[in-house]
């Protein structure tokens, strides 16, 4: 029996850009819904809150860089093969957004993309959306998706 994953042909460093950059666009642009507040309690028309969420307290600390406020979700067992990291548990919040009140999703992706010169490279990627409420920033519920790239 053959693999599927042997007779898949390698993803192209455009192609894997071009997705990326489409998914980003449909995250913030067109999947984003309007505010909402607790003062007012109805919804606004016009777009997303331009108020950004609190993100979550701790996270990973990059050595010698910047702490990323996430946690990885998922079999503790499992070790990501380019990054070392290992998945912290299936209590752990996979939301990357304190007092977030909604939907998310996670998946962490492994394997090889062909640039257009030829070469090739590995790719871990941890792809994140959620879609839900949340407290802003300056105090306020809030109603967004995001993504997470």
């Amino acid at each position: 029996m053959v693999s599927q994953l042997d007779s898949a042909s390698a993803l192209s460093r455009r192609r894997f850009v071009q997705t990326a950059a489409i998914a980003a666009a449909g995250a913030t642009g067109s999947l984003a819904g309007p505010a909402r507040t607790l003062a007012d309690g109805h919804r606004r028309h016009g777009g997303p809150s331009a108020v950004p969420p609190t993100p979550i307290p701790g996270g990973i600390q990059i050595p010698g860089g910047p702490q990323i406020h996430v946690w990885a979700p998922g079999d503790p067992s499992v070790t990501l093969p380019l990054s070392g990291m290992t998945l912290m548990g299936f209590d752990v919040d996979p939301s990357a957004i304190t007092d977030f009140r909604g939907f998310s999703a996670v998946a962490f992706h492994v394997g090889t993309a062909q640039g257009s010169d030829g070469a090739t490279y590995d790719v871990e990627t941890d792809l994140r959306a959620y879609k839900g409420t949340y407290i802003a920033a300056d105090g306020r519920e809030r109603f967004a998706s995001f993504a997470f790239i």
